[in-house]
């Protein structure tokens, strides 16, 4: 046993002297400067989506190498980034990058190769090569093309672009006759039959913006404008890469009938059932007679974004715009809220339980879904009333004997929908009874109800960017 013993402290004593030792030897070089011998483009001039070649020679007499550091730029933005490998006293290398045609690529660029050869002791020697230009492709005509119809053959409602800013490159179309939305590619040739001729160079969507595509299976771009009779004019700027519409605005509504304006089961409702719904266009100070509502019209209409002025007439409080209008049949209800995609600043929502739309007599049953974003029973839009003040009148339950999923608590976000990391907290504000902070594990920043002042009403509730300050008024 003792014999193991010592031969095991032996060991352990060897591998340690060994490995001092093999740190010890590493092999140093003298100071020495990597040699870039050769580089070269072989293109001197390029059309952008071309290819260059780039051929690399690099020595260091005294140090090993040890990688070349290569970067392509155009435009000062970097279009590729390469460590290549470089192994001994010499090393060379070809490779080959395609310099894409994508936004503002002006005629005439330089496309510079830039390199750094290290060597294993990190000293360095830098070049740059800038010997090629890179054209941008001729454009003789712009066509702009809707995606066809399911089932037809020809598309008749092509329209060609005329060039109205050469400095620019500004494209436009006037008299066209196209819906609020629609899907596009622009095309600069065309074939007889109106189609595509996929031998010029095509515009569609690329990531988020707009890029040139190859196949007709490529993503289309969108043209979308609902405070629009229709699109008639179109823009695209061949530099930037953007598009834009325009068309007669829209005339804001004065006359809404429930029953022949909303379509029911709106697919922009996640959970449409007992729902009509579409877009409205509201112009802000606009009296509107509605139809089709058998209450009492102030029990009937959202208070933020309406002032009755009569038995059947109220007043648009929100900025003109495009709204959704959803009228929940079951309820008697008329709920208004911007756009799904409306965000802060436009924009501010609530979330959460224990809140219901602000309908009295009787106070509206509360959902046993809450914290979703599936219908307006689960969410409220905080209509912006002045710069960084925003406003929401709910039906709030936070009575001792009737708590709904725990009773009042909410969370105001920049956005409909799960958005993590944009909200406006509760504790960054002064919160005036009978709301209050939450501190508690888990709902840190909502806005919840004070345990100890059970309450039941319709409260108008104002975030205040201002002053910092949340504040609820009971109206009923």
């Amino acid at each position: 046993m003792k014999n193991s013993i010592k031969l095991l402290v032996l060991m352990a004593i060897s591998s340690f002297v060994w490995s001092c030792t093999n740190e010890d030897i590493r092999v140093t070089y003298p100071k020495s400067m990597p040699s870039i011998d050769t580089a070269r483009v072989t293109e001197t001039q390029i059309k952008y989506g071309d290819t260059i070649h780039v051929h690399v020679a690099v020595s260091d007499n005294v140090a090993p190498l040890s990688t070349v550091e290569l970067k392509v730029v155009v435009n000062n933005e970097v279009i590729v980034h390469e460590s290549i490998r470089t192994k001994g006293n010499s090393s060379s290398f070809d490779r080959k990058y395609r310099v894409p045609f994508v936004a503002n690529r002006p005629d005439n660029a330089a496309v510079k190769v830039y390199l750094s050869s290290i060597n294993v002791e990190g000293y360095t020697k830098d070049s740059i090569v800038n010997t090629t230009i890179a054209k941008r492709p001729v454009i003789t005509d712009l066509y702009i093309v809707p995606d066809l119809v399911a089932g037809a053959t020809v598309n008749t409602t092509t329209y060609k672009l005329t060039l109205i800013d050469a400095a620019n490159l500004i494209y436009k179309g006037t008299g066209l006759n196209y819906t609020t939305s629609f899907n596009y590619k622009i095309a600069t040739k065309m074939t007889a039959f109106k189609r595509i001729d996929w031998s010029g160079l095509v515009f569609g969507k690329v990531g988020d913006g707009i890029g040139v595509v190859t196949s007709a299976t490529d993503p289309s771009l969108n043209a979308t404008d609902g405070t629009l009779v229709g699109i008639s004019e179109f823009t695209f700027d061949a530099l930037k890469f953007t598009a834009k519409v325009g068309g007669k605005l829209l005339e804001p509504v004065k006359t809404l009938d429930i029953n022949t304006d909303l379509q029911l089961n709106p697919i922009s409702l996640g959970e449409p059932t007992g729902f009509s719904g579409g877009n409205i266009y509201f112009g802000e100070g606009v009296e509107v007679t509605f139809t089709g509502i058998t209450g009492t019209l102030s029990n009937s209409i959202s208070p933020d974004y309406f002032q009755v002025t009569g038995a059947n007439t109220a007043k648009f409080l929100g900025k003109t715009g495009l709204y959704k209008a959803y009228f929940l049949t079951t309820a008697g209800y008329l709920y208004i809220e911007p756009q799904p995609e409306a965000i802060y600043p436009d924009a501010i929502w609530i979330c959460g339980a224990g809140f219901g739309r602000p309908q009295q007599n009787p106070f509206p049953t509360l959902t046993a879904t809450p914290w979703n974003w599936n219908s307006p029973l689960e969410y409220a839009p905080c209509r912006l009333v002045s710069t960084g003040v925003y406003q929401v009148t709910i039906y709030c339950n936070n009575t001792a004997t009737t708590k709904v999923n725990g009773g009042l608590n909410f969370k105001f976000f920049d956005k409909r929908g799960w958005w993590d990391g944009h909200e406006q907290l509760s504790t960054s504000y002064t919160v005036s009874p009978p709301l209050s902070a939450s501190s508690v594990v888990g709902d840190v920043g909502n806005t919840v109800g004070l345990s100890s002042a059970p309450f039941e009403g319709i409260y108008q509730i104002t975030l205040n960017q201002n002053d910092k300050t949340i504040k609820a008024v009971k109206l009923n």
